[in-house]
């Protein structure tokens, strides 16, 4: 999690949920887990929101 921003990576993401990135990218792109923007680079990132709807998606 990025301190400034409070924003996670999907690498990030990944690593505190448990899941594979492809796995949360494929949510990311059914729309479920939105990513909340994108950082310059074009990587997107997430807020503690996504991470609760993950957690929902898993059980």
């Amino acid at each position: 999690m990025n301190d400034v921003t409070g924003l996670y990576t999907i690498g990030q993401l990944a690593q505190r949920t448990g899941l594979q990135a492809r796995t949360i990218r494929f949510w990311s792109d059914s729309g479920v887990v939105p990513p909340v923007r994108r950082s310059e680079g074009g990587y997107r990132l997430y807020d503690a929101e996504a991470v609760a709807r993950l957690d929902l998606v898993l059980h």
